[in-house]
């Protein structure tokens, strides 16, 4: 493990990186004094990628998000790198596919009932070791402000890991304090004390702002006051549960704030905006049709997700971006246009999102991978939408390369001969997104060449990162036909 010293030897001057990092941007830039951007991330706990207004949602109202969506980029197929938080969340910081880190799931791997499942699975790790270097600390050296202000949940501490300021939120049960206070209000203040605090026109240094909401992840509570708004209102499909869209208005109202902040303080035309969500939204109480599943699933409901840019003046108002990005290109992105040194002899997995942002089509990227070796057991809800009924997920690993997307799930490769048995074991699941975006024409008997390429490929993923398959066989295992 390297200590903090070691780590500052990481890095290393590319030449020029600032005047490429920030002249990426089709604006006048001469005979004026460059500045750093700010950065704002908004992430949001298990909101699904149709669970707001500018991704079609009817039900919910999320004016202001959908207000500075319209106002800059959409992207229309964006990714988590997993099907719930902590994975996502070392993946986003760390800039590392999961392999890397170890962080697979939440907590423990073998969830469900041990009769169920076939494999032992691999040990998860709750932390992402401080030899990883955050995002927080590659800007610290490009000279940023960074808190980390909400939920954390990959291990050690932000201010370890680089943020000057670590502000949780402590003292609420659920979504409420004692006070009858609520968690994404206090956040949200917290958040615009920050930007007052480190306001770049007096400490002459830029900000990164990581605000990380709890909302509008389980329990299920908001604000009475918004709660009967909902309940006057028809529900729209299986979106219909006013506690729950009750919630996703005050993330709403959180975005509201955090802008006008900006807005007030003359900062909006330097500073991006991000909005992202860690996974799909919960089975229980929303769906993401036409996506099939949700969170914990690797089908595309569990991990296609909300996003928009936003950056007056910078990035073209009402684009819509269509490529496949993920989570872990938000690192290249803010490493460029920071013009911060990249960390030395530290793999970056994502690819910066800046050609996107400044209007181009393609970042020219083939393939997106997910490593997922770990159970979820089912809840209420989507349960016929996962491949069994007992759980989200069972261990497996995906790749998606253009319009296509193979789903290789581990414990038929492992224990029914895997490619050798492949039209007979079930064991992949081939789709073509363009043609079937609700996943439920499985090709891998059909289009044998794309899906040998696809498996192909991902073995070699699987082989270069290191990413671990169980072989052991569970003995508690019951079969069930």
């Amino acid at each position: 493990m390297k200590s903090q010293k070691d780590k500052n030897r990481f890095y290393k001057l590319t030449p020029f990186i600032l005047f490429i990092a920030l002249g990426v941007f089709s604006f006048s830039q001469s005979d004026q004094k460059i500045e750093k951007p700010n950065i704002v991330f908004i992430f949001i706990d298990d909101m699904g990628w149709k669970d707001v207004g500018f991704m079609g949602a009817e039900y919910y109202e999320t004016p202001n998000i959908d207000k500075l969506a319209k106002n800059g980029m959409i992207f229309t197929q964006a990714y988590a790198n997993a099907p719930n938080c902590a994975p996502t969340r070392a993946c986003l910081l760390s800039g590392q596919y999961s392999p890397r880190h170890g962080v697979f799931t939440v907590a423990r791997s073998d969830r469900g009932d041990p009769k169920d499942r076939r494999l032992i699975p691999i040990q998860n790790s709750t932390t992402v070791g401080l030899e990883h270097i955050f995002i927080s600390e590659a800007l610290k050296l490009a000279g940023y402000r960074s808190a980390a202000i909400g939920k954390w949940n990959v291990g050690n501490s932000p201010r370890a890991q680089g943020f000057d300021l670590d502000f949780p939120g402590i003292g609420f049960q659920g979504h409420f304090n004692s006070q009858g206070e609520y968690l994404a209000d206090h956040l949200t203040d917290r958040a615009v004390d920050f930007i007052k605090e480190n306001n770049p026109k007096k400490t002459g240094s830029p900000f990164f702002l990581y605000l990380s909401h709890y909302a509008v992840h389980t329990p299920i509570e908001a604000k009475e006051i918004l709660i009967a708004n909902y309940e006057k209102k028809q529900g729209v499909g299986c979106h219909n549960d006013p506690t729950y869209a009750a919630m996703i208005e005050s993330v709403d109202q959180s975005v509201a704030k955090v802008n006008r902040i900006l807005e007030e303080l003359g900062l909006s035309e330097n500073t991006l905006v991000i909005f992202f969500s860690d996974n799909g939204g919960h089975g229980t109480y929303t769906c993401q049709k036409p996506l099939r599943g949700g969170k914990g699933m690797l089908y595309e409901g569990g991990i296609r997700v909300p996003l928009f840019a936003y950056w007056p003046g910078k990035i073209r108002s009402g684009t819509t971006c269509e490529e496949p990005v993920i989570s872990t290109d938000f690192y290249p992105t803010f490493l460029q246009l920071a013009g911060a040194k990249h960390p030395e002899n530290y793999k970056l997995d994502g690819t910066s999102l800046v050609p996107l942002l400044n209007g181009e089509e393609s970042i020219n990227r083939e393939s997106l991978f997910w490593h997922f070796p770990a159970y979820l057991n089912s809840y209420d809800g989507m349960r016929d939408e996962a491949r069994d009924t007992l759980f989200r997920t069972r261990p497996v690993s995906v790749i998606r390369k253009g319009d296509w997307k193979l789903l290789q799930f581990h414990e038929e490769w492992v224990l029914d001969k895997g490619r050798e048995n492949i039209l007979k074991n079930n064991a992949v699941e081939i789709y073509n997104l363009a043609e079937d975006i609700g996943e439920t024409n499985n090709l891998a008997a059909i289009q044998i060449d794309k899906r040998d390429e696809l498996l192909d490929e991902l073995i070699k993923w699987q082989q270069e990162t290191d990413a671990p398959i169980s072989t052991e066989i569970n003995s508690k295992y019951q079969r069930n036909d």
